[in-house]
């Protein structure tokens, strides 16, 4: 009887198997994990502390989508150039309201309704303007309305 050597029973406890990057048969992070421990392999934690992630706003995107044109798909990169169109007129809202608010000069902290109503007027074009005003305003009137109840 001769025992099996140590280096074979480290090959059978520990087995390796090829899987690209992106595939669908990556394993979980709980087999990963374990696979890493059982090699000795101490694995590193991500830091909280880098960028901020980008807002995503595609479930809404599509959403509205379905509701306008149910039989259309929208592929992927569609969908990431519309959600860049959407975080960029955001910020462009929010940097003008934040303009605004410097202005007036009084000291003070709070965007007001009226603050978002001025940079909508001054970034949008045309009927763009109307309906963001129209649509903003009455957002304003139901979330007041519904605090009051």
């Amino acid at each position: 009887d001769t025992a099996p050597s140590s280096t074979s029973q480290q090959r059978k406890a520990t087995p390796t198997t090829t899987i690209m990057a992106g595939s669908k048969n990556t394993p979980s992070k709980k087999v990963a994990t374990a696979t890493a421990a059982a090699a000795g392999k101490k694995t590193k934690k991500r830091s909280k502390t880098g960028k901020s992630a980008k807002p995503n706003f595609n479930t809404y995107i599509y959403r509205v989508l379905k509701e306008t044109h149910p039989s259309i798909g929208i592929t992927k990169k569609s969908m990431g150039i519309m959600n860049d169109f959407v975080v960029d007129m955001m910020d462009q809202l929010a940097s003008e309201a934040k303009h605004d608010l410097g202005i007036t000069g009084k000291g003070e902290k709070t965007l007001r309704e009226w603050h978002f109503n001025t940079a909508v007027k001054l970034v949008l074009p045309g009927e763009l303007k109307k309906h963001g005003v129209s649509e903003g305003t009455k957002a304003i009137f139901n979330f007041k309305n519904y605090k009051k109840k």
